[in-house]
């Protein structure tokens, strides 16, 4: 186990819900208490808050899930106003796309025209096709809590009804289970390439294909969202940001 983290609080919010880092390290928090994204530098210092409660453009009623990719687009998936909007990093709206019914987003993922929810009342994976539609990719879970993109296209769910995180390709078929048994159930998950951070009963876990599970420090309780972004660890609870440094041990990365 590396040197346990010294975590930092950066920020507070109402009722935060999720938590994504783009590229250049800028934070984005959804806090569905005050229906906004917040945007913060990468350490820590709020830059923005984007939205506002309504439902027009850019606007936001119940914001729950995020995604910043490549492209620097933002992704938000609203419970209040059931759809997805698609922004610029700076919170200018670009498209609004309604979500099939039924559907209570949990995660969203975007690689290049792809678009991925992640459906907690249903406990399915959905894809928006080309022409708009909606299709439903992948069945199976128990509680999916977390969607996370990998490399060459994988998504992982992490699903905390069978404590277990499982691989799918960009057609939603699943290629295998990634981690067959978790020793808790999964709170927050995020991953770089094919490593997997999660968070699972106030613990930090790494998982490595070729190393397998191992722990990196205690964290906070009630976890809902996890980020990473060139050695600095970021865990949102329903009220606060923080941040863990360290990394020390030699020999790990």
């Amino acid at each position: 186990m590396p040197d346990s983290l010294q975590w930092e609080s950066l920020a507070s919010f109402v009722q935060a819900q999720a938590l994504a880092v783009d590229p250049q390290g800028r934070l984005y928090v959804a806090d569905a208490g005050r229906h906004v994204v917040v945007r913060l530098s990468p350490e820590g210092q709020i830059e923005a808050i984007i939205g506002g409660p309504g439902s027009a453009p850019g606007q936001f009623d119940t914001p729950v899930a995020l995604y910043v990719g490549a492209g620097l687009r933002l992704w938000v998936a609203e419970a209040g106003n059931h759809r997805l909007q698609r922004l610029t990093w700076q919170g200018t709206p670009l498209e609004v796309i309604p979500l099939p019914e039924g559907v209570m987003p949990t995660g969203v993922c975007a690689q290049g025209r792809q678009v991925w929810v992640l459906d907690a009342q249903g406990a399915a994976l959905w894809q928006r096709l080309s022409d708009g539609r909606w299709q439903k990719m992948a069945q199976g879970m128990h509680q999916p809590i977390a969607l996370a993109p990998g490399s060459g296209g994988r998504l992982f769910v992490a699903d905390a009804g069978q404590n277990k995180v499982l691989a799918y390709d960009a057609l939603g078929v699943v290629e295998r289970l990634w981690i067959e048994t978790l020793p808790a159930k999964p709170q927050a998950l995020t991953a770089l390439g094919d490593t997997l951070w999660m968070v699972l009963d106030h613990r930090l876990y790494r998982h490595v294909p070729t190393m397998g599970l191992e722990i990196w420090g205690t964290a906070m309780p009630h976890v809902v969202g996890l980020a990473v972004h060139q050695g600095i660890v970021y865990v949102l609870t329903p009220t606060r940001l923080y941040q863990g440094r360290q990394f020390k041990t030699p020999g790990r990365r």
